[in-house]
């Protein structure tokens, strides 16, 4: 790779993790609103993609498993989707405004080096809603959320809106994230020099974290944030 002028990184299980070892299930959406799982299941897939690229929140796909259920959304179900709704923010919230201070660290370091920094997530709407409040919102020169630029990893474009918005070409900048949606492979298409970020994926559980093992190889890990210096910096 040519002299590194900028860095993207992924957000959920690489800058963020949203793994808990103390976490049980609650009662699923499905269980609350009195709906057959499958019925939610099945809108929860088929809407995936609008979810990562348009506007589309949790309440709609909520809405649309009642309908696809023959279920009526009355005063009662309503109020269970807000619920349901608030507490999907305040757990994503929780992830964005918690962050870990080595990380905080190194992409202070990663800047004080003279490099530009991006971000460029999948996401829906609702798991970012707390972004301005996360201590990562200051650390970025550019931010690609899929359901606000309209489009997702392994897009070409997303990574490519990211570097225009850095004032960088592809093959002068590199990607770290932990590889889920083939981002890296989507990265290294588009010239983008790929780094996968191992230090929340080895938290996971053993099955899990074997399945990523596979999903991940071919591409150079990094173990721990303190080493994003050292890897992108002269």
């Amino acid at each position: 790779m040519a002299r590194c002028e900028a860095v993207l990184f992924d957000l959920f299980e690489t800058l963020v993790t949203e793994f808990d070892p103390d976490w049980r299930p609650p009662a699923s959406p499905a269980e609350r609103l009195g709906l057959p799982a499958e019925a939610f299941a099945r809108v929860w897939r088929a809407r995936h993609a609008a979810r990562m690229t348009r506007e589309l929140d949790f309440r709609d796909v909520l809405r649309e498993s009642c309908a696809a259920a023959g279920v009526q959304v009355d005063r009662r179900r309503g109020k269970i989707i807000e619920d349901l709704y608030a507490e999907r923010l305040a757990a994503k919230a929780r992830s964005l405004t918690t962050v870990d201070l080595g990380i905080l660290r190194a992409l202070d370091q990663l800047r004080a080096g003279g490099l530009r920094i991006g971000l460029v997530s999948n996401c829906a709407v609702e798991e970012v809603a707390a972004w301005s409040a996360s201590p990562l919102a200051a650390r970025f020169d550019e931010v690609a959320f899929s359901c606000r630029v309209g489009c997702a990893k392994p897009d070409p474009a997303i990574y490519l809106r990211a570097c225009r918005g850095l004032g960088v070409v592809p093959d002068r900048a590199a990607f770290v994230g932990d590889g889920g949606s083939d981002e890296l492979a989507g990265a290294t298409a588009v010239g983008l020099t790929a780094h996968r970020a191992r230090w929340f994926l080895d938290q996971w559980p053993a099955e899990r974290r074997d399945r990523d093992v596979q999903r991940g190889q071919g591409f150079p890990a990094i173990m721990e944030p303190a080493e994003l210096v050292a890897a992108f910096t002269d």
